[in-house]
């Protein structure tokens, strides 16, 4: 009898002992999947993302040129090597950014995110070695759909990516930043550089940089990888009202300054370029500049988000292949005192806030 009590009390203990170090290698990744939450069942979901996810050990190994490549890492790094589908794809995007003067707020930076129907996440993170920042993260693009949402437990794994597919965002010093697609071609820089895709360049801004100047340096440092094999750019801003919208033409990065006290951008080159291509969103950017002469580029009260709702998409005629576009979020980064207000849906009388922590 006593042999098998100590057997028992010895199966227990390895229980435990195997049960606590799980604990303790999954305790950043496990803090993350149970901060999940969904906000009044509106699509929108909240994620304080309490894992490190070593941003610097993948820089100083030389980045990741594909996002084959990001995903396998993750798959190491967060996941231990545990054995999960995480999809990334990113379709095409509208958008429309702006920086703008607000007489109560300082300095704001709005952005729309037009694309295919898609919940989101407002993503939380604060790195040991790096900025705190609010950003958002589309979750189509890691597999969520309104079969497979990450409300039960077991269904928000895939959300560990979530640091490294942001959108756009604003981190503790004030420094914001939103991708916008060109219809242009394919972004693949081959300089020796350290490799970098789309979202993992605004993770490292968001991470890295206080400034426009450092973003711009940063940026440099790199080899550019445009996700989905195609062409972006991004307007980048910081709490001092500095902004500047950062391209690719031929593989080469070309800086638009800001020459009035706004900047504006959508989704067409703001420089000449030795190329066709199919110009998009040259209304909305009208409306915007439009605005700004008004207002000389200072707002009151909400007006910035009114701008937003004025260059909002409701929704596209269906492409050949039956997908269609509206704004799925609309954003507005304040960079004097860092935070986000955000609405989904085009829903502008229900604006959610998330302060930079």
């Amino acid at each position: 009898m006593k042999k098998v009590k100590i057997a028992a009390i010895c199966i227990a203990a390895v229980i435990i002992i195997t049960a606590g170090s799980a604990l303790a290698v999954f305790h950043g990744e496990l803090s993350t999947i149970l901060s999940v939450k969904e906000l009044e069942d509106t699509g929108l979901y909240e994620i304080n993302y309490a894992a490190d996810y070593k941003l610097y050990e993948l820089l100083e190994a030389g980045g990741a040129a594909t996002e084959e490549q990001l995903v396998q890492y993750i798959l190491k790094v967060m996941l231990k090597g545990l054995p999960i589908d995480v999809p990334y794809e990113i379709p095409d995007l509208g958008c429309s950014t702006f920086i703008g003067n607000n007489t109560d707020k300082g300095y704001v930076f709005g952005r729309n995110f037009d694309n295919q129907d898609t919940d989101l996440a407002v993503v939380k993170t604060n790195p040991k070695d790096g900025y705190s920042s609010v950003s958002c993260v589309s979750l189509s693009f890691l597999g969520y759909n309104t079969e497979h949402t990450p409300d039960k437990l077991l269904d928000r794994i895939n959300t560990l990516a979530s640091a490294y597919f942001p959108l756009d965002g604003v981190n503790e010093k004030g420094l914001a930043v939103g991708v916008l697609q060109l219809q242009a071609p394919a972004t693949k820089q081959d300089n020796g550089k350290t490799d970098v895709g789309t979202t993992l360049a605004i993770r490292a801004l968001l991470d890295k940089c206080a400034t426009v100047k450092e973003a711009v340096e940063l940026l440099r440092s790199f080899d550019m990888h445009a996700a989905a094999n195609g062409c972006y750019h991004f307007q980048i801003a910081d709490a001092t009202g500095e902004s500047v919208v950062v391209s690719y033409s031929e593989n080469k990065m070309i800086i638009t300054e800001k020459t009035e006290n706004y900047l504006c951008a959508t989704n067409f080159y703001l420089h000449d370029v030795p190329f066709e291509y199919e110009k998009q969103g040259e209304d909305r950017y009208e409306m915007m500049i439009e605005t700004f002469k008004e207002n000389n580029g200072i707002f009151e009260a909400d007006d910035e988000m009114k701008l937003l709702q004025k260059v909002r998409i409701d929704g596209t005629e269906p492409d050949e292949k039956g997908r269609s576009y509206s704004t799925q979020w609309s954003s507005i980064y304040l960079l004097s005192d860092p935070a986000l207000n955000i609405c989904t849906d085009r829903n502008y009388d229900n604006v959610y806030s998330f302060p930079v922590e």
